[in-house]
């Protein structure tokens, strides 16, 4: 009779959750058109979720509405989401599209491993015209011809996302900031290419012992369009002109580091 009572008390340990010794803490800084949705879903669903770690994410709708309310910029609300949620203790995984600025990378780099995926400035240039010309959701949703999305605030701020999300440019100077976001990004712990995802899962798992099956989300709704405007050489020059200082950043960074960085590595 004591060994069935034991027996019915006993915990099963096939429904006892994983330890985890010292799970890695990572933000993903998401720069839109970048394979981020893939990756996000990936290290959320398929780690931190079943080991019932805390996790946030920056969301869009209330960013914007909180941006609307204090009238101040939505990627403001968003860094200050973030810098709020880093200092979280309990938290292991946060994602979102938000500017990772030097000095925040600077102060939560002991404790953080910030990671992102760069794409060629021209490719991700294009997707995000094509998909937020063509998508169903209304979030973003662009009505302008090329010819006027290329002369518009929204398109030009398009081709320089690097310099937004990765250094302190403020819409002055963008030449000077470009070392800046350089190094930055060098004090990231992971900085992948779009081009080269089973390397980025490769060195994930390698770096933090993360095992990931990327699907692919949030494909291109037109990319007939995409091709069309690739073939338009003139179209070409007037986006590579407005990505210059984007494509200085990205061929640089992947000319030292190849098309995947590790800092771990590189401490080695």
């Amino acid at each position: 009779m004591k060994r069935m009572l034991k027996k019915l008390v006993r915990p099963s340990l096939a429904r006892l959750p994983i330890k985890l010794t010292s799970p890695p803490k990572i933000f993903f800084c998401h720069v839109p058109k970048c394979a981020g949705s893939s990756l996000n879903s990936a290290i959320s669903s398929q780690y931190y979720e079943p080991n019932k770690l805390d996790t946030f994410g920056i969301k869009r709708a209330v960013s914007k509405r909180t941006a609307d309310i204090l009238d101040i910029p939505m990627m403001s609300v968003r860094e200050i989401v973030m810098v709020h949620n880093l200092s979280i203790k309990s938290n292991y995984y946060g994602r979102g599209h938000s500017y990772c600025r030097p000095n925040v990378v600077k102060s939560f780099s002991g404790e953080w491993n910030f990671l992102t995926v760069l794409r060629n400035p021209v490719d991700r240039w294009i997707s995000l015209y094509t998909y937020n010309t063509y998508k169903k959701s209304q979030w973003d949703k662009n009505t302008l011809s090329l010819n006027e999305y290329l002369d518009s605030k929204t398109g030009i701020n398009a081709g320089q996302e690097y310099l937004q999300y990765f250094s302190n440019f403020n819409n002055r100077n963008p030449s000077e900031h470009i070392a800046e976001a350089l190094d930055n990004l060098q004090q990231f712990s992971i900085v992948g290419t779009t081009g080269h995802l089973d390397l980025l899962t490769q060195q994930i798992e390698e770096d933090f012992d993360i095992q990931l099956n990327i699907p692919e989300i949030n494909k291109n709704p037109n990319n007939k369009l995409a091709q069309e405007i690739k073939s338009d050489l003139n179209t070409i020059k007037k986006i590579e002109d407005i990505c210059k200082y984007d494509i200085e950043i990205f061929e640089r960074f992947t000319e030292k580091h190849g098309a995947i960085f590790s800092a771990k590595e590189n401490r080695q």
